[in-house]
């Protein structure tokens, strides 16, 4: 995606680009390209914010995509690659379709608050700890998939990352890091009286 593009430009192109029947992983690469790492990292997390999380195992499933495409980013790959089984995993047209709509209000809504500033936060190295919380995020995702509390932050955080690292807004990575923090923190406090 061009850097001055906005989000909504990202569920255009996925809208424009499907067909009838299902939409694997494979299509939405072809859609936006082999070196989108951004835009692949923000589909999944406006997915996972989306009605269609709550189909089991898609939670889990989309943090492992987006944890690859981190750990492809920390590398410095210029070439986004995913394993043939990720690849081939597809949702229903219809269910995308539906994803798309739900999401096209909050886009918007946002669109006005995001521009470009504190970018030392979003270019490396200062976007490293980001994209080491993608990657960790899709180790714990199926621990944590079926705690609707955590897995909220977590999408939550995530998206805003995402949204960050897409459009070079740094003050969106802060939000994402306080949510974290916030995140954990309460955490810390369940398991703490739990265990006292």
């Amino acid at each position: 995606a061009p850097r001055n593009e906005p989000l909504i430009w990202i569920l255009d192109q996925i809208e424009a680009g499907i067909g009838a029947g299902h939409v694997s992983v494979r299509d939405i690469l072809g859609i936006l390209g082999p070196r989108a790492f951004t835009p692949m990292l923000l589909v999944p997390c406006l997915i996972i914010v989306s009605p269609v999380s709550a189909v089991p195992a898609v939670p889990s499933f989309l943090a492992l995509l987006m944890g690859l495409v981190a750990v492809q980013m920390l590398f410095g790959q210029n070439r986004i690659w995913l394993p043939r089984v990720l690849l081939d995993r597809a949702i229903s047209a219809d269910k995308l379709q539906r994803a798309i709509r739900f999401l096209r209000r909050p886009v918007t809504l946002i669109e006005p608050l995001i521009k470009e500033r504190l970018t030392v936060l979003t270019d490396k190295p200062g976007n490293l700890p980001a994209l080491l919380i993608f990657c960790l995020a899709s180790l714990f995702m199926p621990l944590i998939e079926f705690v609707p509390f955590l897995t909220s932050i977590i999408a939550s955080a995530m998206a805003l990352f995402a949204i960050g690292l897409f459009a070079r807004d740094g003050l969106f990575m802060l939000a994402g890091y306080a949510l974290v923090a916030g995140g954990a923190a309460l955490v810390t406090q369940a398991v703490q009286a739990v265990t006292t």
